[in-house]
């Protein structure tokens, strides 16, 4: 109990304070005009046109993909799955960054190669393409998970009543994934809608200007006092935003739901491909290839070309520059040391909530995640932009103070995050063996003592796996960077930021270069750690 109020206590410091002091805030501030004013409907309507677009382009490849893989035998389905969940793993402005590399109008690999001209990354259709690229695995694994668990029995039945493999999969296996694919695509959406980084480098820049709501709110807080009331009231457009697509989502779920628990029909084999096995292989593959790997080569050859644009003598002097520059050692150490802080908070925490098993902490706990961070961001702005005081007994106080400090930033990281260690630990302690927890307090353990040597070893692959969601999360985190990293500071968002669009894109392509390498080793760990935890 103590524990429960403990952590309810902190995430209403932390989450529901802020964002009812963001409220507040609002108040006495004309909505209206702000909402309707030409600039900023301009940016409501560049947020809806490129979270549209990025969704419905994320659920039009997936739905697809997502049935070679789970429903025919196509050659490579495990390679195809990881090459398309691989993006979830990548921060969507080294994605924008690639495509910059490729589809430059003037300079771009692309372009040079086929024309000036021939593609045009910037503007509303780049923006949705990079994001919906982006946001492609928050729809493929839940359209994955929910055809692995359709009863086979159906298809089956629909097989011997005469229908074929092709009108066996769209009237039985689609209609049955559509839920959890359409819920994806609403995730997708608000994942565009939130996002800051790839709108800032391909809108701002783009002839004429796209506008998104975070590049607008963003500007007004770099007016001043005056620009933050209204960057609160478009922020709390943009929350307004993810609470109407959030609720569409959950009635649509609601009202398509069906049971997917794996039945115990009799397993059907893989669709066989015929003549078409090769052609979709070499379409799929060539897919993958061209949309995830090709803009993380292209990142890479931008890292080792002396001027941008040029293809000709290739050197590594942006690498040598770059890991001898102290200011890149030093943002390098602090984003470090803050995404291995908040992993193990929002691990830790996560458990922690989890253990307690209340329904109404674990959502709690979840909310943030689906709050864009800008939002995020302004309410922890508003809430502790002064120090606050605690006094007992009029004799002892107690001043709690994280405006502009790295503290503040680490809360966000936490608080934003928190989702996956909930989760992750919540699914995970369901499946845990409760014998062998007994079987150590019979044998005269005491409770934690039990905990550590029988239940923690069973929950260790889901807590890696949270940890290092996080930590991969955070360590380029860009949009709560930006809005709450204290003067003067730098973290690898910001900087890379910084580089790409203002600097040097051939040291902000170093950079990107080093993160890619550290997913990798990070993947490949997290991989052996499971196998090894397995058996």
């Amino acid at each position: 109990m103590k524990r429960t109020i403990a952590l309810g206590a902190a995430l209403g410091l932390f989450f529901v304070l802020p964002l009812a002091l963001l409220l507040t805030r609002a108040f006495g501030v004309d909505w209206i005009a702000i909402w309707t004013a030409s600039d900023n409907l301009r940016a409501l309507q560049g947020t809806l046109i490129t979270s549209l677009g990025a969704a419905l382009f994320a659920l039009t490849l997936a739905l697809p993909i997502a049935l070679l893989v789970t429903r025919t035998a196509l050659p490579g389905r495990g390679l195809v799955r990881g090459l398309f969940t691989l993006p979830a793993a990548l921060p969507p402005f080294i994605l924008g960054m690639g495509w910059v590399s490729l589809a430059n109008p003037k300079a771009g690999l692309l372009n040079l190669a086929l024309g000036s001209g021939t593609f045009d990354i910037y503007g509303s259709i780049g923006i949705s393409f990079v994001l919906g690229i982006a946001g492609l695995p928050l729809v493929f694994l839940p359209t994955v998970a929910a055809l692995s668990r359709i009863d086979s029995s159906l298809e089956e039945a629909a097989r011997i009543s005469g229908a074929g493999p092709v009108r066996t999969l769209l009237t039985v296996s689609v209609p049955l994934a559509a839920p959890a694919a359409l819920s994806g695509a609403s995730l997708c959406f608000l994942f565009a809608a939130s996002a800051f980084g790839v709108p800032y480098l391909l809108g701002v820049t783009a002839t004429p200007p796209t506008p998104t709501l975070t590049t607008r709110i963003y500007a007004e807080i770099l007016m001043g006092a005056e620009g933050l009331s209204r960057a609160v009231v478009l922020s709390l457009e943009l929350l307004v935003i993810a609470a109407i697509v959030l609720l569409a989502s959950r009635a649509l779920s609601a009202r398509g739901a069906v049971r997917l628990a794996s039945g115990k029909g009799i397993s059907i084999r893989p669709i066989e491909l015929g003549r078409a096995r090769w052609p979709l292989t070499i379409t799929v593959f060539a897919l993958a290839i061209a949309l995830v790997v090709l803009p993380l080569l292209a990142v890479a050859l931008t890292s080792v070309q002396p001027v941008w644009g040029q293809l000709s003598g290739l050197s590594t002097k942006h690498w040598s520059a770059v890991l001898a520059n102290p200011r890149t050692i030093d943002a390098t150490l602090r984003s470090l040391a803050l995404a291995t802080a908040a992993a193990t908070l929002v691990t830790t925490f996560g458990l922690a909530i989890a253990q307690t098993k209340k329904r109404s902490l674990e959502l709690l706990s979840t909310a943030p995640y689906a709050i864009p961070g800008t939002v995020l961001a302004l309410a922890l702005v508003v809430a502790f932009s002064r120090d606050v005081r605690f006094v007992f007994l009029d004799r002892i106080a107690f001043v709690f103070a994280v405006a502009n400090t790295l503290s503040m930033l680490l809360i966000a990281y936490t608080v934003k995050h928190l989702a996956f260690g909930a989760r992750n630990a919540a699914d995970a302690l369901a499946q845990v063996d409760t014998s062998l927890t007994e079987a150590a307090r019979l044998s005269g353990a005491s409770p934690m003592r039990a905990f550590f040597d029988a239940t923690l070893p069973q929950l260790r692959g889901p807590l890696l796996a949270a940890f290092v969601v996080t930590f991969l999360t955070c360590v380029t985190e860009l949009t709560l960077s930006v809005l709450l990293l204290p003067t003067g500071r730098d973290v690898l968002g910001t900087l890379l930021f910084e580089l790409q669009s203002y600097a040097d894109p051939g040291s902000a392509a170093v950079i990107a270069c080093a993160f890619v390498l550290l997913v990798i080793v990070l993947q490949l760990t997290q991989a052996v750690a499971t196998r090894k935890a397995a058996r």
